[in-house]
């Protein structure tokens, strides 16, 4: 039987995503050590790319052949963002910040970029799996915090946590790699595909790491 194409390309990440379970950000996370200035400016930086992840989503959604398709990534762009977009303002409001104040770091802006033009130029079921790593990345980082991290509402960075430990998030997250096994299933352009997944899976890691650095 063919392996599915969101199969292969976690697998073919495997190594990649290891290292972001190890990153200090993410065992911060999860032992709720990670300092607050440090989670303040990953959320401000976040703002910006949710931004652009938004128009992403609206361009690939227009592109897509298949109608039911079109529906379903429309919803991602203007529901499930949106709502990733509401905790993040009210987690920077709790804190005070202000994300039109905070420049994106370059990782940030790199990677919302990178999407954009696969989004306008590339064929579409590669900036499909362009976008995948940060469905599917944040899916098992917020099961995996989740099974680490303890009592969640007693945690310092529990709402965050469980907004990506939600079965909500897991069936989007499946809806949107169905898309892409279905695109594969008839398409030149694998290969292509697994690098711009490789690519942009390694983005995460440096989206992240970015905020590390920059406050610790």
């Amino acid at each position: 039987m063919t392996t599915a194409f969101s199969a292969r390309a976690w697998a073919h990440v495997a190594d990649r995503y290891a290292d972001v379970r190890r990153h200090p950000f993410v065992t911060g996370l999860a032992g709720g050590t990670l300092p607050d200035a440090v989670f303040g400016h990953y959320l401000a930086d976040d703002a910006h790319y949710l931004a652009g992840y938004a128009r992403t989503l609206a361009r690939i959604a227009s592109r897509l052949p298949d109608v039911d398709d079109v529906g379903a990534w429309a919803g991602f762009a203007a529901g499930a963002v949106e709502a990733e977009r509401a905790l993040h303002v009210g987690e920077l409001a709790r804190r005070g910040i202000d994300p039109a104040t905070h420049a994106p770091t370059s990782a940030c802006r790199d990677y919302v970029d990178a999407l954009a033009r696969h989004a306008d130029a590339s064929p579409v079921e590669v900036a499909v799996a362009a976008v995948l790593p940060c469905f599917r990345v944040y899916a098992e980082v917020g099961r995996h915090l989740a099974s680490t991290a303890g009592d969640l509402a007693a945690h310092p960075y529990g709402a965050w946590i469980a907004t990506y430990d939600d079965p909500a998030f897991e069936a989007s997250v499946a809806r949107a790699e169905a898309t892409a096994d279905r695109l594969a299933a008839g398409s030149g352009h694998v290969e292509e595909m697994l690098e711009a997944y490789a690519d942009a899976t390694d983005r995460e890691w440096h989206f992240w790491d970015a905020s590390w650095r920059a406050t610790t």
